[in-house]
């Protein structure tokens, strides 16, 4: 496995909007993370923890010194074996019991920090995906105002055609009502001319009559002189 100790930890937020959920993948596959389930922030916090996991040092082994020669070894006899014998193996039963409760207090933070990092994990994700939502929530807020701006342009629009064509409608209506003015005018003025007209020919008329009725009056005085002058 290629080592990435000099590599720069990238923080959960970093992994989160830098890299795609393939970037992730390949990038756990590098660290040596064979378990690529899970959500993309669940694969983070795995990455995040084998790269933590790397960059600890190394802890120091103690080392074991040089075998004694067989010329070092004490001699022991035989009725100090027994007691020897005794005491080892009483070390042995106490090294054991230490052992086995350093490992039942190891397995306990074992799973306790397993616990922490589950609930951290999920914890994260519940912010990663409060986050998803609230970005999908102004979205939509922002979808539903500019369909509402749509509309108000749209209602506006209709507003102003309705509004030209009842312009263009009263404009028709005052073009009418003066062209029926002005022929009632027309027709008042032609009656007037007739009523003169006629007048005119009534009192021609009457001169005319008067002229007959004189020269009728004439014509009789002329006669009755005529046969009794």
């Amino acid at each position: 496995m290629e080592d990435y100790a000099n590599t720069k930890i990238e923080t959960f937020d970093e992994l989160m909007t830098k890299h795609t959920r393939r970037e992730l993948e390949e990038l756990a596959l590098k660290y040596g993370i064979e378990n690529l389930g899970g959500t993309k922030s669940q694969l983070a916090e795995y990455i995040l923890e084998t790269i933590k996991k790397q960059k600890e040092p190394p802890k120091s082994t103690p080392q074991v010194s040089s075998i004694p020669q067989v010329s070092s070894i004490p001699q022991v006899s035989p009725k100090e074996a027994p007691m020897i014998e005794k005491s080892n193996s009483t070390t042995k039963v106490a090294m054991v019991g230490k052992k086995g409760v350093m490992a039942k207090v190891t397995a306990i933070n074992s799973k306790t920090a397993e616990m922490k990092q589950g609930i951290a994990v999920f914890q994260k994700s519940v912010a990663v995906q409060s986050k998803e939502n609230r970005e999908a929530a102004a979205k939509f807020n922002s979808g539903v105002k500019t369909l509402q701006k749509e509309n108000h342009e749209a209602a506006a629009k209709i507003y102003s055609g309705a509004k030209a064509i009842r312009s263009g409608i009263d404009a028709q209506i005052k073009e009418n009502h003066e062209a029926a003015a002005k022929f009632n005018s027309g027709v008042k003025t032609l009656q007037k001319e007739n009523h003169e007209a006629a007048a005119k020919i009534y009192s021609g008329a009457r001169a005319i009559q008067s002229q007959i009725d004189a020269q009728i009056t004439e014509m009789k005085n002329y006669t009755s002189d005529f046969y009794y002058g």
